[in-house]
C-alpha cells in the first residue's frame, strides 16, 4: 500500500485534494487576516484619521493666517497634488508634486488670500481620508470666493503623501 492516491481511488484524490485545498485557503484567509490587523494596529484607521487631522488642522490654519509651514512639514518629499483650476491644474507627482503644492500654498500666503472652510463629512478609506468642506473667502481677496470642495489625503506613517482637490463650483463664485 502506498500513501499516493492513484487512478483506482478518486475518492482518496478528492480528499487529499480537498483536505489540501481547504488548508492551503483557509490558512490563505489567516495570513491575510493577521496581515491586515497587523497593518491596522499598525497604522489603524483611528492612527490614519488622526494624522490626517492634525495635516488638515494646519492646512485649515494655512487658509485662515497665511502661514503654511505647519501644513508643508507634515508633507512626505515625494507627493501626490492634484488640483482643478489655475497654474497649478492637474496632477503633479513626486518630487514635483510637493513642489508645486509649496508654490501653491506660497501664492496664496503672498496675496493674502484666506478662506474658511467648515468641514461637513469625513471619511476614512485604508490609508485616505475624504474631508467635504463648505468654504468662503475671508480676506478682500477672497471675497467673492463661495465653494465647496473634496479633498483626499493619504496618510504615510507620520505625515500625508497626497492631497487631491476636487470643487463644486469652477470657478468658485459668490452668491
Amino acid at each position: 500500500m502506498t500513501d499516493r492516491p492513484s487512478a483506482q481511488h478518486p475518492e482518496s484524490r478528492r480528499t487529499l485534494f480537498g483536505v489540501a485545498v481547504g488548508t492551503l485557503a483557509g490558512a490563505a484567509v489567516l495570513t491575510a487576516s493577521r496581515h491586515a490587523s497587523a497593518e491596522i494596529s499598525a497604522e489603524g484607521a483611528g492612527g490614519v484619521r488622526r494624522v490626517a487631522d492634525r495635516a488638515m488642522d494646519r492646512f485649515d490654519h494655512g487658509w485662515r493666517t497665511g502661514e503654511w509651514d505647519p501644513f508643508l512639514g507634515m508633507l512626505t518629499p515625494r507627493f501626490s497634488f492634484w488640483f482643478p483650476e489655475g497654474q497649478w491644474r492637474g496632477r503633479h507627482e513626486g518630487e514635483a508634486g510637493r513642489q508645486a503644492i509649496a508654490a501653491w500654498a506660497k501664492f496664496h500666503a503672498d496675496n493674502g488670500n484666506r478662506v474658511q472652510g467648515r468641514r461637513r463629512n469625513v471619511t476614512t478609506m485604508g490609508d485616505r481620508v475624504l474631508y467635504e468642506y463648505d468654504s468662503r473667502g475671508a480676506s478682500p481677496s477672497t471675497a467673492g470666493y463661495l465653494n465647496w470642495e473634496t479633498i483626499i489625503v493619504r496618510v504615510t506613517g507620520e505625515r500625508i503623501s497626497a492631497l487631491h482637490e476636487y470643487w463644486g463650483n469652477i470657478p468658485p463664485t459668490g452668491e
